[in-house]
């Protein structure tokens, strides 16, 4: 099978500022549990992790299966960066009675209780807050994150505290 390089060009640019902008632009909406209010990932990013990861390394096994220069050191190295960026997947973020909670695939619970919230953070034009506890955690809502004007208005009413721009 031959894949035209100038289609497949014009569809992963596409589909880049697709997710770009789609991703700006969606505002992603707080879901209810038991717990309290929580915070996931937009669906657009979700969406693209599952599909577009999977694609880019099967496009890149393809491409490089038929070539004999290719050492194995190569298909090595393309697993650890997977591994790295399926690592870096953020994490839910939920507000408890007691404390505001960060949770991952691979990675541990982040928690900081309300009364060990040192600051609240808002950086880079409000797509990020950082929760700052005493306890040197850091729990970060970014801009992958849904619904980040109620996250803060949340906080502030949970914490007591403003958010420092």
């Amino acid at each position: 099978m031959h894949l035209d390089p100038v289609l497949l060009r014009n569809v992963v640019l596409t589909v880049v500022l697709l997710v770009v902008f789609g991703g700006r632009l969606m505002k992603g909406s707080v879901r209810q549990s038991s717990e309290g209010p929580v915070f996931g990932t937009k669906p657009i990013i979700v969406w693209t992790r599952i599909i577009a990861l999977p694609a880019l390394v099967l496009f890149v096994v393809f491409s490089t299966m038929n070539r004999p220069q290719v050492p194995w050191l190569f298909y090595l190295f393309l697993v650890v960066v997977i591994a790295f960026l399926v690592s870096q997947l953020p994490g839910t973020i939920t507000l408890t009675p007691t404390a505001v909670t960060q949770r991952f695939w691979f990675r541990p619970l982040k928690s900081i209780q309300y009364n060990e919230v040192m600051a609240i953070q808002s950086s880079q034009a409000g797509r990020a807050v950082r929760v700052l506890g005493d306890n040197r955690v850091k729990i970060t809502h970014t801009m992958n994150h849904c619904a980040s004007a109620e996250f803060q208005q949340e906080l502030e009413r949970r914490t007591g505290k403003r958010v420092i721009v």
